[in-house]
């Protein structure tokens, strides 16, 4: 996953670093970013759905949480996977006899796939009873090639899809608001403890 990439009023953050602990100030900034990540990815996960054609929940098994950040490393990470989703799954694709196959998928990126046409796709039965759209390149003794949906992982993977532009924006934008306020939160709950212990002393 990318960077999260922050504007921030640095002249405010260095004037509480520098009255701070290190570790009340590595709190703060373990805070913000697991904050930030979590709901960036909350935005992210509709526009992959969207991009790709299914429900949310269809891509569930692809889109695990958000792993936090640790005492040792500051970084928050999200792992998208490759889910194979048959393209008869997408909403509004169909398959006939005589046309071929219409879907749409990367709807929301743009590109061939938006408008997906094979007048060669059929339908295949497995020995399970599952079904899936294939086509031949070439004669009819070629081997067949299976069609499918964007994967999630290319959703986040290429810079200018929709779902990796959403994740840039949202995760920037909740960054750069939640550090310098999870900052601030620890500086006061510190300024109040000190204060505390010397009213008592």
């Amino acid at each position: 996953m990318p960077d999260l990439k922050v504007t921030v009023d640095a002249s405010a953050l260095e004037r509480w670093a520098a009255e701070l602990s290190a570790r009340g100030l590595r709190n703060a900034i373990r805070r913000a970013t697991d904050q930030a990540a979590r709901a960036a990815r909350r935005a992210t996960i509709p526009v992959i759905a969207k991009d790709i054609g299914v429900s949310a929940a269809r891509i569930k098994a692809a889109v695990p949480k958000v792993k936090a950040t640790t005492a040792t490393s500051l970084s928050a990470s999200w792992t998208i996977g490759k889910l194979r989703v048959g393209i008869m799954n997408v909403s509004g694709a169909k398959v006939s006899r005589y046309g071929g196959l219409t879907a749409s998928t990367h709807r929301l990126t743009g590109g061939g796939s938006a408008t997906l046409h094979i007048g060669k796709a059929f339908l295949v039965k497995t020995g399970s009873g599952e079904r899936y759209v294939a086509y031949r390149k070439g004669s009819a003794r070629s081997p067949i090639k299976g069609v499918y949906a964007e994967h999630p992982a290319t959703a986040m993977r290429q810079p200018n899809a929709a779902a990796r532009k959403i994740w840039d924006k949202s995760a920037n934008a909740e960054l750069s608001v939640r550090l310098p306020r999870e900052v601030q939160k620890q500086f006061y709950s510190e300024r109040l403890s000190a204060a505390t212990f010397d009213a008592s002393d």
